[in-house]
């Protein structure tokens, strides 16, 4: 009798400890979330997780105006991507990675998207209980959630009766103590069969599906995280409800996968409970069975837990998308797109997300903009600017600037590139197969935004000028957009009937040369290569006798500047 109660005991000691800290825990969830808002996050995000991101991107249908991975590369959008991603859930982290690759051709996605962060902009109450639901669901490491999440198909399933076999042996022990109480060893053998046969099963099979189990755990948090936004969006009587009841309705078909799958994984790793709990795991498989089951219903239901991710993931961007805004109070502004054929692009104060207090540049391009000055002047990071915020208008509906108006653009560069070693290219043999492709589009009918960084650098003066010219001529006469950035001043003579000619200078002193980062009317004036030598140290003969040099070779050249 007493065993019992002190059993009973110890049994609601756990329950009432366990119910303590997870409202405390609650409660400094909530605390966190609230203050992290419009604050600073930090994305600790390792390579192979970067790496896993595109498993849900793959899967969407594709677009000739995606983003293509040369134009990725080339804006440095991973590290864009870094600093957008404030979702809560690793389906929003998936899904806003995805969207990046994947800018709006029309106005129904992007009014959609800017309703809900809007919403959560303006609505604090209903911020906190979404951002919370959301938060409970957590990320993943290193792996991607989609893939897993559609790849229990090709799980086998191992049948239960081996995971009835330590149970058997389990009752017979308990069967053989009542039967033969004078003979114990029958007893002691079974027991020990049973669990020696349980946890060297449970082991090797626990390996094989180890992220599947995660991924149902999460599934399961997920499904009650839906229910819970529902209830508390519907008790508020938001725009969001209904679209919450829609969700909830195909998170109701989970019911049955949701019911036990505590039994999966420990939830807390200091917890008691849980730690009792692994034991009677490894001792009795209650979790590989509760798996085989939880397994056959996602297989029959994959076409909703894909509709379920879309939903889930656009919610939690757009309160990403929120955060994000809070954050940068007062340095963005939505932008007004067009499908006219005679929009220009036009923007005031744009900046570059990803540098801090940034120099704002303006610019009314009602055609092409060709782009000289000297070394380090802030050429190729203003053509990165205008990029990155014209795709951050047709994605996430948000730039980072006082204005912006324009079209909805096919946005292709070619900048950073490099030799392809593996397919055994030269630099030169890589540029010109970078610059085909922008080519090519701009001869289909959507509208092309393109940048280009130093035309064909990697061939001889003389044919990159004429190739260069030709090139940039014909993307201008084909109705692209194009921003190009070159260092031959030979080409703004030629080209100063197609494009607009804006440039970038310094300042310079005996001991110092300092940039402004404005952008100018005109062309480049100056140059500052050998300057630079100067100033980092290089022997006096070297660069008096380069800038004797180079007066002699503009002398011959008719006094152009390079």
């Amino acid at each position: 009798m007493k065993v019992g109660i002190i059993v009973c005991g110890i049994v609601i000691a756990l329950i009432v400890i366990g119910a303590a800290d997870r409202y405390f825990k609650g409660k400094e969830l909530r605390k966190k979330l609230a203050l992290q808002f419009a604050g600073p996050v930090k994305n600790m995000m390792s390579a192979k997780r970067l790496a896993s991101l595109g498993a849900y991107r793959d899967s969407l249908f594709s677009r000739i105006y995606d983003i293509d991975s040369i134009t990725w590369n080339d804006l440095e959008l991973d590290r864009v991507f870094a600093e957008l991603n404030r979702t809560q859930s690793a389906v929003g982290e998936e899904y806003l990675y995805a969207s990046l690759f994947r800018p709006e051709f029309s106005d129904n996605e992007l009014t959609r998207r800017e309703r809900l962060i809007s919403l959560f902009s303006e609505n604090e109450a209903l911020r906190n209980e979404v951002l919370v639901a959301l938060a409970r669901l957590g990320k993943i490491r290193d792996v991607s959630l989609y893939q897993y999440l559609t790849s229990f198909e090709g799980v086998q399933s191992d049948g239960y009766f081996r995971h009835l076999i330590p149970i058997l042996g389990y009752l017979g022990a308990v069967a053989s103590a009542f039967l033969y109480p004078d003979k114990p060893t029958i007893t002691i053998f079974l027991v020990i069969f049973a669990a020696g046969y349980s946890i060297v099963s449970y082991f090797k099979r626990k390996s094989e599906i180890e992220p599947y189990l995660r991924a149902m755990t999460f599934v399961s948090n997920w499904v009650g995280a839906v229910d819970t936004m529902s209830r508390s969006v519907r008790a508020k009587d938001t725009p969001l409800a209904d679209e919450l009841e829609v969700m909830r309705e195909t998170a109701r078909g989970f019911s049955s996968f949701r019911r036990g799958t505590y039994l999966l994984v420990s939830e807390s790793a200091g917890d008691v409970a849980q730690l009792l709990l692994d034991y009677v795991r490894m001792l009795t498989h209650v979790d590989l069975i509760k798996f085989n089951r939880m397994c056959g219903i996602l297989k029959e239901k994959k076409s909703d837990l894909e509709r379920l991710f879309e939903d889930t993931g656009r919610i939690d961007m757009a309160m990403a998308i929120a955060s994000y805004r809070a954050y940068r109070a007062g340095e963005w502004c939505l932008p007004e797109l067009s499908q006219e054929d005679d929009a220009v692009l036009e923007f005031t104060d744009l900046t570059h997300p990803m540098i801090a207090g940034a120099v704002p540049n303006s610019l009314r391009a009602e055609r092409s903009v060709l782009l000289t000055g000297s070394n380090a002047s802030g050429k190729s990071t203003f053509l990165k600017t205008v990029a990155i915020n014209a795709l951050l208008a047709q994605t996430i509906h948000t730039v980072l600037g006082k204005a912006y108006k324009g079209k909805y653009y096919r946005i292709l560069s070619s900048m950073a590139l490099r030799d392809d070693l593996a397919a055994k290219e030269s630099y030169y043999i890589v540029e010109i197969r970078s610059l085909k492709r922008i080519l090519d589009a701009a001869e289909e009918e959507e509208p092309v935004l393109c940048f280009v960084d130093e035309v064909l650098r990697g061939t001889n003066t003389a044919e990159r000028i004429a190739a260069s010219g030709r090139i940039l001529r014909y993307l201008a006469a084909s109705g692209a957009l194009c921003f190009a950035a070159t260092h031959d001043l030979e080409l703004t003579d030629y080209l100063r009937d197609c494009f607009e000619m804006k440039h970038f200078s310094e300042t310079v002193t005996e001991e110092s040369l300092t940039f402004d980062y404005t952008l100018k009317d005109g062309k480049a004036t100056s140059r500052n290569a050998i300057r630079l030598l100067r100033l980092f140290g290089y022997p006096e003969e070297i660069v008096d006798q380069a800038d004797r040099d180079a007066v002699a070779f503009l002398a011959r050249n008719g006094g152009q500047e390079a």
